[in-house]
């Protein structure tokens, strides 16, 4: 039987997204999942016009790309130009996020992408996005993230979501991850949306040792989006690699499903940081910086 403990450290990060979790609430304005939904949709849509005034922006709207600020009219506002063949939205009403996981049309290609936005009085006022160019999208065509929400039996709370998705970032650090539950899928021999999946094979707990010879620590971390009836946390973080290695150092955006308590499926969009640069999400700094 797994145990369910929770580290320190992933207490410590649930005690403070609870905090901050009760603020976002008063900010979210009443944004439901389908006033989220519309929010996204049209976002996105301003994107692939090419046109932020059809966005909805804030006035103090803040956006990034693979770390780098971005202003309005650049970067991803002039090569993004439509969806492609997968889309999964995933909505946090309690703090005012939604999130895009999925293909965009980029410069006329498919790339696997990730869109988080913040959503304040109806408008945009963050955008974080990360855009995977190295991965044939095809891997995600192959083994799509799953729709639609949970049945409520097989839901778990917020505070137990967010200790689960930072536990996995610490079995990263520890090189360890005996003793979260994982689905036991992971021992079938039959590909399934955990040992199949592009990258993230790592979810089963006999992968997690490694992460020992390149791997020194999981920083940064944040839980941005919980997706209570989806039962998806996004969790954003840099896995940071031991001097000398080769494999550099990724930021990424994983999306976890908590079914029945266990992980049922993890999904990343990474971006991998150029060698010598710091150790950077781009979102250390963002009170008082704005990109219009």
């Amino acid at each position: 039987m797994y145990r369910r403990h929770i580290t320190r450290a992933a207490l410590a990060a649930t005690l403070l997204f609870t905090v901050t979790t009760a603020h976002a609430q008063q900010d979210a304005s009443g944004c439901d999942r389908a006033c989220l939904r519309q929010a996204l949709d049209t976002y996105l849509t301003g994107v692939f016009k090419h046109d932020p005034d059809a966005a909805r922006l804030t006035d103090d709207h803040f956006a990034t790309e693979n770390t780098v600020a971005v202003r309005n009219g650049e970067g991803f506002w002039k090569e993004m130009s439509g969806y492609g063949g997968l889309q999964r939205r995933y909505f946090d009403p309690a703090n005012g996020a939604a999130a895009y996981l999925g293909l965009l049309k980029m410069n006329g290609a498919e790339v696997v992408s990730s869109v988080r936005i913040k959503v304040e009085g109806g408008r945009v006022s963050e955008a974080e996005w990360i855009v995977q160019k190295q991965v044939d999208p095809q891997r995600l065509l192959d083994y799509p993230p799953p729709e639609g929400t949970l049945p409520s039996s097989e839901r778990s709370t917020r505070f137990y979501m967010v200790a689960m998705a930072n536990n996995y970032f610490q079995s990263g650090v520890n090189h360890d991850a005996s003793w979260i539950p994982a689905d036991l899928r992971c021992k079938d021999k039959e590909p399934n949306a955990i040992s199949a999946a592009p990258r993230r094979a790592d979810i089963c707990h006999d992968n997690f040792g490694m992460f020992k010879t390149f791997t020194k620590d999981v920083a940064l971390r944040r839980f941005p989006l919980v997706d209570e009836e989806a039962g998806v946390v996004l969790g954003v973080a840099v896995w940071v690699r031991f001097t000398g290695v080769t494999k550099p150092d990724d930021l990424v955006n994983e999306y976890f499903q908590i079914r029945n308590g266990t992980f049922a499926y993890a999904w990343s969009c990474n971006y991998e940081l150029p060698k010598g640069s710091p150790v950077t999400s781009g979102w250390e700094n963002r009170q008082g910086q704005v990109t219009r």
